[in-house]
């Protein structure tokens, strides 16, 4: 029996110190993994966040701004009129769309809604029953993301300007009634010191609208 307890070999210094060693090794090589993991799943979920508010604006201006908690929408899609408005550096395109809605009474023969580009944001600004808001409302980026999301382009077009979608004779007389509009917006998915060493996502969406 001592003989036996005498030709057990306990765990020398060095073999602790190399399972030490193995073991930082591999907690740093799994933090760093880790953190690569999460930055990349923040770019992403911010540039999923980017397009998602970029549809939502598009969808806003084609089927319309809620007005009065939502009891009415004014946008392309039941315009009575539109106008471009602003500059975009081409002769046919703008920087906004000015809606007029149908009307049916005095109370809102003034109404209209108006989307346009401003401090690199999508506004809105609106005439509800003859009442217009005092401020206008960001549309694109929401206010809570406007420290990391810019709209860099935001022109607004005659999607039918030379007759490529439908014939002149159709639509002659009756104002604008298809729309062009491309959009461009980017995302801060790192920020830097410097300008240029700072990182974006960027996306560029083109769609037509049309007034029924």
């Amino acid at each position: 029996m001592f003989r036996n307890l005498k030709n057990q070999r306990g765990i020398t210094l060095i073999e602790v110190i190399t399972v030490l060693l193995i073991s930082t090794i591999l907690i740093m090589v799994s933090g760093v993994a880790v953190s690569a993991f999460f930055r990349r799943y923040k770019v992403i979920n911010d540039y999923l966040e980017l397009q998602k508010e970029a549809m939502e604006c598009l969808s806003t201006i084609r089927n319309g701004y809620p007005m009065n908690r939502g009891e009415q929408f004014y946008g392309v899609a039941n315009a009575d009129s539109m106008t471009i408005t602003g500059s975009s550096g081409s002769w046919y395109a703008g920087s906004g769309i000015r809606i007029i809605p149908p009307r049916s009474t005095d109370y809102n023969r003034n109404d209209m809604v108006h989307f346009y580009l401003e401090d690199k944001a999508i506004k809105v600004k609106y005439t509800f029953n003859n009442i217009q808001v005092s401020a206008p409302e960001f549309l694109f980026p929401s206010r809570d993301m406007r420290d990391k999301i810019e709209v860099t382009h935001f022109y607004v077009s005659d999607g039918n300007h030379n007759g490529s979608i439908l014939p002149l004779s159709e639509v002659s007389g009756t104002g604008l009634k298809i729309i062009k509009i491309n959009m461009e917006a980017r995302i801060k998915v790192k920020d830097a010191p410097l300008p240029n060493k700072v990182e974006y996502k960027t996306i560029n969406y083109s769609t037509f609208m049309v007034k029924k």
